[in-house]
């Protein structure tokens, strides 16, 4: 016989589970679609779940909406990335400036010498490396 928090946490889980399928239609609906496209139907295994993963449509500060319009806090933030919210309008000013006059180069701009002396005044470095990824560190 189970012990009653186990059957309390199953009816929670089950009540839970029939509220996200009825909330969710749209994401069940693209992830029939990513599943043919990506594994697991997302862009990065950490993003899997049972029995579908969210989608997500936008973002504004803290908030994020799915594709089905429901409104959640987002507690993850791109990995910690997102230190001042989704589409703060300082960021989104800077990024349409810069898409202005090209997106990405296989050369370095006078923007990332900027930066890089920044960095280094900032933190008292001597030099900076940028790179790609973690592992090209």
């Amino acid at each position: 016989m189970d012990e009653p928090i186990t059957a309390r946490a199953r009816e929670i889980a089950k009540k839970e589970s029939e509220a996200l399928l009825e909330r969710t239609p749209r994401s069940a609906e693209l992830f029939e679609r990513a599943v043919r496209s990506m594994p697991l139907g997302v862009a990065s295994s950490f993003q899997e779940n049972d029995p579908y993963p969210i989608y997500v449509r936008e973002g504004r500060g803290s908030r994020v909406w799915d594709v089905d319009g429901n409104e959640y806090v987002d507690f993850h933030n791109g990995f910690g990335t997102m230190a001042v919210g989704h589409a703060h309008p300082k960021v989104v000013e800077a990024v349409e400036r810069a898409a202005r006059t090209g997106t990405h180069f296989a050369a370095t701009t006078d923007t990332t010498v900027a930066f890089a002396e920044e960095l280094c005044r900032r933190f008292e470095l001597d030099t900076v490396r940028f790179t790609n990824s973690g592992t090209e560190a």
